[in-house]
């Protein structure tokens, strides 16, 4: 599913687009009299060009306040999922380049492409995660859990925390191009905890 198509449009932008279409369409009505009429084809052409502006108008604004707004977001999480060594990393700098300049129909075919290099990038960072279990001899209750698992979650390149007080022990899953087992241990070590290496 394509970013575009969960972004909610805002009220205002909603508005504003109906009042333009319900203007547009009262222009179309007046055509269709003035064809009745059979009036001068040269005002018939000029209702026809307003038309035209009214649609480019509208198109311009969903242009700029959805489609140029999801496409900002996803060169964001590629630009985050590449730690600048992933093979994407010109793709990404290229589309980047050209964003501020792309018409309505360049963004939706910058769309799919950045999705794409996107979703290349997580599959290939699912197969690179890894996963450390530790035990915390001081994890003497619920409360410690949750306390280990907040810690943790708020590190960079931590994916999942599953913490167990009854059995003392985390199990962290982590990118380790972002963040390596010590640096997890540290973390904790800091925080007043005694981590250790599970023996499995």
């Amino acid at each position: 599913m394509y970013l575009i198509e969960i972004i909610m449009l805002p009220k205002d932008l909603t508005k504003d687009l109906k009042d333009r279409l319900k203007s547009i369409n009262g222009q179309v009505e007046g055509i269709i009299k003035m064809l009745d009429k059979s009036d001068n084809p040269a005002q018939i052409l000029n209702q026809f060009k307003a038309v035209n502006k009214g649609f480019e108008k509208a198109q311009h604004l969903l242009l700029d306040e959805v489609f140029r707004k999801a496409l900002a977001i996803k060169i964001a999480e590629a630009l985050e999922t590449c730690p600048g060594n992933c093979g994407q990393e010109e793709k990404i700098a290229t589309i980047r380049k050209q964003f501020p300049n792309l018409n309505l129909y360049e963004l939706t075919d910058k769309m799919k492409e950045i999705e794409s290099i996107y979703e290349f990038l997580q599959t290939n960072t699912e197969k690179n995660m890894q996963t450390i279990t530790l035990t915390i001899d001081n994890m003497v209750c619920q409360g410690c859990a949750e306390k280990i698992t907040d810690i943790l979650t708020e590190l960079e390149g931590i994916k999942k925390v599953k913490t167990k007080a009854i059995q003392k022990s985390v199990r962290v899953e982590f990118n380790p191009d972002k963040i390596n087992e010590s640096e997890i241990e540290t973390a904790l070590t800091k925080s007043g905890y005694e981590p250790k290496k599970a023996v499995i």
